[in-house]
């Protein structure tokens, strides 16, 4: 078995580390009042995931998060869109 992955479980993995990792930030920069400057650096990671996952034809990964990035952006403030 070769330890290489597949696109799609690559961007899977990625986007399941950056998904929790917004959410840890997200409760310290609003809860705790921390620096909002990591919420946004994890913000660009999402959205490269995003570009990437649809250039790379892994349009299922692109969908779940562009669903995810409208469904929260209340809460992050960048748009219902991905830029």
């Amino acid at each position: 078995m070769s330890d290489i992955l597949r696109p799609a479980d690559h961007f899977r993995l990625h986007w399941r580390h950056a998904k929790a990792d917004f959410w840890r930030c997200w409760k310290q920069c609003f809860e705790e009042g921390a620096d909002r400057t990591r919420l946004l650096i994890i913000l660009g990671t999402i959205r490269s995931l995003y570009w990437q996952s649809l250039g790379q034809g892994v349009t299922n990964i692109g969908r779940a998060i562009g669903n995810w990035w409208r469904k929260v952006a209340p809460i992050h403030q960048l748009g219902e869109v991905v830029l």
